[in-house]
């Protein structure tokens, strides 16, 4: 089960999440499943088709989990993922 304190261990793929706000005024109320994950974009598949999505321009980014919702700065989730999981173990 993903909790709002282990999230940042755990793979995003799959997830579903709200961009809340970015720099690009286009990409800001995104919203949808990742669908891939690199050291510096979501893949985000929408209702309007899939948007890629720059992490560091991602000031905030709701992700919805099983307790609820959980809000994070998309600077905060920059780096390959397989070293992410390991460093927040």
């Amino acid at each position: 089960m993903i909790k709002a304190d282990t999230l940042l261990s755990h793979e995003f793929i799959g997830l579903r999440v709200h961009i809340l706000d970015d720099t690009s005024a286009t990409l800001r109320n995104v919203s949808g499943n990742i669908i891939n994950e690199t050291k510096n974009t979501f893949s985000i598949r929408t209702s309007r088709g899939t948007k890629m999505i720059t992490k560091k321009n991602a000031t905030s980014i709701k992700f919805s989990i099983d307790s609820g919702a959980c809000f994070i700065s998309g600077s905060s989730l920059i780096g390959r993922p397989e070293d992410r999981i390991s460093r927040n173990c």
